[in-house]
């Protein structure tokens, strides 16, 4: 299996390829624009990118999904729901993509938009233990997806946050807590982390935005002809979380 992390701390975005090294296809999982990275990493593998994976409409960063699909003729796709004006296969919660060996679950989490989903990665088809966790914009360390983004849209944040506590409780929680979450590169133990982010009480886990003044400090961005540039170099980390050619080889870090 081959799965690859890229990182864009300028953004907080990150990225993913996969791919089954015994079938040589392989999956995309929210591209940035430069979709260079994805097709160079796969020619290096012999691998072909059938399928570009949104875990939800990003409104924070330009998406390569329309640049990659072009390039490799891959399907995109969305969680069911997702309303977009171009072709898209939709997932379904539950559903398995089948790389070969490699497998891909689809869970719907709705709680940061109403589409939004996570992708669980197994190696084998019939694991007990998934290999990881790609969660989008639902989970992160010590914190969640904020509900609150599309209330002009007339969706309501209190709507949104009762979902994703049950994203959360009723399917996040529910994997092992050896299942390595994509925000980190060893065995962090997804379950921590929806701990650390909800607690123990039973009320959403929803907090309102610090006041400005109080927000942290992020990179200084300019937007030119629609790009979200940095005014300083980006900072980019490739992570290769880990490859594995044999059934039993243990992950390799880098």
């Amino acid at each position: 299996m081959i799965f690859t992390q890229y990182y864009l701390a300028c953004l907080s975005h990150a990225s993913y390829l996969i791919g089954d090294e015994t079938t040589g296809r392989a999956v995309v999982v929210d591209p940035r624009r430069d979709v260079n990275i994805y097709l160079d990493e796969a020619a290096e593998h012999g691998l072909h990118i059938e399928r570009v994976i949104e875990t939800h409409i990003h409104a924070d960063f330009l998406s390569g999904h329309l640049e990659l699909a072009a390039a490799t003729g891959a399907v995109i796709s969305y969680g069911e729901g997702a309303e977009v004006q171009f072709p898209i296969e939709p997932l379904r919660d539950g559903q398995r993509l089948s790389l070969g060996e490699v497998t891909l679950e689809i869970l719907a989490t709705p709680g940061h938009t109403p589409e939004s989903i996570c992708v669980v990665v197994y190696e084998h088809p019939d694991d007990a233990v998934p290999y990881g966790l790609l969660t989008g914009d639902t989970l992160f360390v010590g914190d969640v997806g904020r509900p609150d983004l599309l209330t002009s849209s007339g969706v309501s944040a209190g709507s949104l946050a009762r979902k994703l506590y049950r994203s959360l409780h009723d399917k996040l929680l529910q994997l092992p807590d050896a299942t390595r979450d994509d925000r980190r590169s060893a065995s962090s133990g997804v379950q921590r982390h929806c701990q650390l982010s909800t607690g123990p009480s039973q009320r959403p886990p929803y907090r309102m935005p610090r006041e400005r003044n109080q927000q942290p400090q992020q990179p200084v961005c300019e937007s030119l002809d629609g790009h979200r540039l940095c005014r300083r170099p980006l900072p980019e980390r490739k992570i290769v979380l880990g490859k594995r050619t044999q059934p039993n080889a243990g992950p390799i870090h880098a």
